[in-house]
């Protein structure tokens, strides 16, 4: 029997309330974690929750707002944001909570930025996956496998979103108020694959010019039980 997701009491060790900032500006994705094409593999990892968020299996209900850019400024007509989830250690709490302790540093070791072995460590900021079934009866690509075998195709997963022009008098006109940006919401159930999120991403430019050298986003959620295992993670 499927359980459907449940909003109850359980909560992460940190409970935040859920919500973070509301606001689409209010996170704002630097360019170091900018990586055009492939190289969104190897941009800089951008922690964009707090540390303990959420818990391993939980079902998240995300609230994503992205801001393409402003009016006469450069502004990007899609983008894709990769999901990188932080790496429990000892089972209750994450990596680096609340500081970068030994036993952290045997586990994972030191990432590259020194002053905060934290940041950008491979070891310890793991992508969210995206399974893709082969069978040997497919037409490849990708690769059919051998007779009786199925594989399953680790792939990493992005969100990809397509925007609107923020210097469109048509879609402006949705946003009359003026704290409210030009903006594109999507709201989606994801399983919580560690204890905190960070995105790298890259965009298209809009229009004739260039993507921004800066994503606005906004992001906020609520936490249910464990019922994320209900989610499948497959394609197809």
């Amino acid at each position: 029997m499927s359980r459907g997701a449940e909003f109850g009491e359980v909560q992460p060790l940190q409970n935040r309330g859920g919500l973070i900032r509301a606001a689409p500006g209010a996170i704002v994705l630097a360019k170091s974690a900018f990586g055009a094409g492939a190289a969104i593999d190897t941009a800089v990892i951008q922690q964009v929750t707090p540390l303990n968020s959420f818990r391993l299996g939980q079902q998240i209900f995300f609230w994503l707002g992205v801001v393409p850019g402003f009016p006469e400024g450069p502004w990007a007509s899609r983008v894709r944001l990769k999901l990188w989830w932080l790496r429990p250690n000892k089972e209750y709490r994450g990596a680096g909570s609340p500081t970068w302790l030994p036993i952290d540093r045997a586990t994972f070791g030191d990432g590259p930025v020194v002053a905060n072995p934290l940041a950008n460590n491979r070891y310890v900021w793991i992508p969210s996956p995206k399974r893709l079934d082969t069978t040997p009866f497919m037409t490849p690509p990708p690769a059919m496998p051998v007779l009786p075998n199925s594989d399953s195709v680790l792939l990493d997963d992005c969100l990809v979103m397509d925007l609107p022009d923020p210097n469109d008098p048509v879609y402006i006109a949705n946003f009359p108020v003026a704290t409210q940006d030009v903006s594109r919401w999507a709201a989606f159930l994801y399983p919580a694959m560690g204890y905190a999120l960070g995105m790298t991403w890259n965009a298209d430019g809009g229009g004739q010019g260039p993507a921004p050298d800066f994503l606005h986003i906004g992001l906020s959620w609520s936490v249910g039980t464990l019922g994320g295992t209900n989610y499948q993670e497959s394609i197809g």
